[in-house]
């Protein structure tokens, strides 16, 4: 049986407004600042906009920052950190989950509350959820060649040529973006190369631009760059997902050993890359358009 506790409309009989959880000494006091998670919830943009998948370790992870904060106090540094991990909750929402845990008196109480955090966090994702019927991708994970990992996707049959993969994992992107779990409004350009070597199969997402590919609050003093947004990390990690998934990858690079199906590279096209694309594509149709001509 679920322990997800549904609270948002309880409200005690007799009391007007605000109900039970109304804002108390643990809760959001109006016109008091409460620093960075008080502020207006980081827009994310719309190009980068892709269903949330539930963390099954979310609720374990905020029932831990409970535990620390009841065995050894300091609660407001560890309601930071359960704040942190549900920013897509309101602030005073956050604060009562996490204060209403801590004062529980009981194992299922604290777990009860953490589970509701965790799901009304998916619930409130900006993106939305993945389609019910969609499932992710998945890989197996042990121990490689010495010291290295050896990782099997989930479709992995055999050694195929990259031909067939690709044509497979174009598929395998079309499904994602009609389930949500890709943005939808991006294009996922997949080519393939063959050498003495092997094989491999790179994906090229392209129509973000920097600006929204890069967040302006993460530039590095010392390579003076930008850091990409959380969510476009999470965009490549969801390509490679699906590229890898017909792939079968035993590496060791401290003794320069690699053993797979095919290599695999994904990449977020940058503003730059994508100019010098198209200024190529132009001369390529110009040079069509005087050969007509001639």
């Amino acid at each position: 049986m679920s322990n997800v506790i549904d609270f948002r409309n309880r409200q005690p009989q007799g009391i007007p407004a605000g109900g039970q959880f109304a804002a108390t000494a643990h809760g959001e006091a109006s016109g008091v600042s409460l620093g960075r998670h008080a502020e207006p919830a980081r827009k994310i943009p719309e190009k980068l906009l892709m269903g949330a998948v539930p963390d099954p370790k979310a609720a374990e992870n905020l029932q831990w920052q409970v535990q620390m904060a009841s065995d050894y106090g300091n609660p407001e540094h560890y309601l930071e950190n359960f704040a942190a991990a549900v920013p897509n909750l309101p602030r005073g929402e956050a604060e009562e989950l996490f204060f209403m845990a801590l004062d529980s008196q009981d194992g299922e109480g604290v777990k009860g509350f953490c589970e509701t955090a965790a799901e009304r966090n998916t619930q409130l994702h900006p993106g939305g959820t993945v389609s019910p019927g969609y499932i992710p991708p998945n890989s197996k994970i042990e121990p490689g060649y010495q010291q290295g990992i050896l990782q099997t996707g989930e479709k992995y049959t055999g050694y195929r040529d990259a031909a067939y993969v690709a044509k497979d994992i174009r598929a395998d992107l079309k499904a994602a973006t009609a389930g949500n779990y890709l943005p939808k409004d991006l294009t996922y350009s997949v080519r393939i190369d063959k050498f003495s070597g092997g094989q491999s199969i790179d994906v090229t997402v392209q129509g973000l631009a920097d600006a929204d590919r890069l967040d302006p609050d993460s530039y590095d003093l010392v390579y003076r760059r930008y850091d990409e947004r959380p969510e476009a990390k999470e965009l490549r990690k969801r390509v490679e997902e699906i590229t890898n998934a017909y792939n079968r990858s035993d590496t060791d690079a401290q003794s320069d050993y690699f053993n797979v199906s095919y290599y695999s590279h994904v990449r977020l096209e940058d503003d730059r890359s994508r100019e010098y694309r198209e200024a190529e594509a132009e001369k390529r149709r110009l040079k069509r358009q005087l050969a007509k001509s001639a």
